[in-house]
């Protein structure tokens, strides 16, 4: 199973988890549900009249090779640190020799980035932002960079969510927004053999933690 979490810019408070489903046994999988412990911070949206302990359907059978989509909403109080929360997947593996009730741990992973909309900022409204004394700031430094800075800058929008408001030469001015309407605004700079990138966001907690995300990001370029 792989899972994406995806934010609205309409929904400041819940997020969709989809999760990509495949089959790699011989047996047809049925009756599945999903079951997600929640935390203080992060619920699962439930069919009306569940509790808390109850899992929720998932709408379709996997046979043997087939993998499928499910959607489910999740409800996010603060959105400025990342967090995991446990799952199961149980379901009911059928062939030839008869049924079996079997089981799937597993983690979903709530990073800040996922909260952040891939949002076109202006150039002009990029600098009143910066301008406006709103912001908290941040920055880190990554050494060992091989990667071209095109390449950098397209893996930051990728799995960050951000897109490129102004690129001149090895500079370039990045913007963001949260669900929760938070702005993030980077500079991200390119050495011989590193990057290092400034950050403002309207909150410090969540750039800083960002900003973690994207250092591991880049740790691997």
């Amino acid at each position: 199973m792989t899972c994406d979490v995806r934010g609205s810019l309409q929904e400041d408070s819940q997020v969709t988890v989809a999760i990509v489903l495949e089959n790699r046994s011989s047996s047809v999988l049925k009756g599945m549900e999903l079951s997600v412990l929640d935390s203080l911070n992060a619920r699962m949206a439930r069919p009306q009249g569940s509790s808390v302990h109850d899992g929720v359907p998932v709408p379709f059978q996997l046979p043997p090779g087939v993998s499928n989509e499910a959607q489910f909403v999740f409800t996010i109080q603060s959105i400025v640190m990342a967090q995991k929360l446990k799952g199961t997947l149980s379901f009911i593996a059928k062939n030839d020799e008869g049924a079996t009730q079997e089981k799937l741990d597993f983690r979903l992973h709530f990073s800040c980035s996922s909260y952040l909309i891939t949002t076109p900022c202006y150039s002009d409204a990029f600098a009143k932002l910066l301008e406006s004394g709103d912001l908290s700031m941040s920055s880190v430094k990554v050494d060992g960079i091989r990667m071209s800075f095109q390449n950098l800058l397209a893996k930051i929008c990728f799995h960050h969510h951000f897109s490129v408001v102004e690129r001149v030469d090895s500079c370039a001015s990045m913007y963001s927004r949260s669900i929760q309407g938070h702005h993030v605004c980077l500079l991200v700079k390119k050495g011989e053999n590193s990057v290092s990138v400034d950050g403002k966001c309207s909150d410090s907690t969540l750039l800083s933690n960002l900003l973690e995300e994207m250092k591991a990001t880049l740790a691997k370029c």
